[in-house]
């Protein structure tokens, strides 16, 4: 068993969404998934997409909320700089 790590593609509240309506359906059958390994204290895995033996297929989106929350946070240290240091 490994953690697979889920992002929606319309934020946390789809996450959400998702766990309550889609995951009972998946539960105890035989899956196929798709995406990157990371060790860490414990293993996971950053999923990209995943396909059961009925047909399922689910799209991860974690590479794109992971740009976002980058350009964010250069977004906010560029305006620090501007706010702390007047030209």
């Amino acid at each position: 068993m490994i953690y697979l790590r889920y992002a929606s593609g319309f934020g946390p509240l789809a996450n959400f969404l998702f766990g309550m309506k889609r995951v009972k359906s998946l539960i105890g059958m035989d899956v196929s998934a798709l995406g990157w390994f990371r060790r860490g204290v414990a293993p996971w895995m950053d999923l990209i997409q995943q396909e059961s033996d009925s047909g399922t297929v689910v799209n991860s989106y974690h590479r794109f909320w992971s740009v976002v929350m980058g350009i964010g946070a250069i977004a906010i240290g560029i305006a620090f700089l501007f706010v702390s240091f007047p030209a």
